[in-house]
């Protein structure tokens, strides 16, 4: 198997710039029969303070970006997190909600319908919803993502510092 050609990654210029971040993106975006779920989820979670407190060192260089369809239940578990998250450190969240599947039969050929699913669902290759994809800001780079939900950890947070962590370890 060939490794992919790094110059034709798609990279976070390639992400909308003036898209929402998810606080915002959940109180003036998001369809109002799928807003509750997510509100009620950010007031019942509390993020982990030392975790915080350490993804504060990294929040300057990194931007995360989600992207994800409103009715998703995992969505639903995880794009409040980032919206707390985002409240809590100075992280630069990008929201990419309103996913849409594909008419019926277009499936498997297509997961996503683009449009009116956004156009970063094709650039970037989106599977599931929700995808977190955390890119470098001084590159661009994409160094890390979430599919779905947390696989090599127990929290969002704990996730994204261990593939923030891990991309450091790798640069050395």
């Amino acid at each position: 198997m060939t490794e992919a050609d790094p110059s034709t990654q798609p990279t976070l210029a390639d992400v909308t710039e003036d898209c929402p971040d998810c606080t915002t993106y959940i109180q003036e975006s998001m369809k109002t029969a799928y807003r509750g779920g997510f509100k009620r989820a950010r007031e019942y979670y509390h993020l982990k303070v030392p975790v915080v407190e350490k993804l504060r060192e990294y929040e300057n260089d990194y931007t995360i970006v989600a992207i994800f369809a409103d009715w998703c239940g995992d969505a639903r578990k995880v794009i409040p997190v980032l919206s707390l998250l985002e409240e809590q450190t100075n992280f630069e969240i990008r929201a990419l909600g309103g996913m849409v599947k594909p008419p019926y039969g277009e499936f498997p050929k297509r997961n996503w319908a683009v449009p009116p699913s956004p156009v970063e669902v094709d650039t970037f290759g989106i599977t599931s919803s929700p995808t977190i994809i955390i890119f470098r800001k001084d590159t661009g780079k994409e160094i890390g993502r979430i599919k779905t939900r947390p696989r090599m950890t127990n929290t969002v947070e704990d996730e994204i510092l261990k593939i923030i962590e891990d991309s450091l370890k790798e640069e050395q």
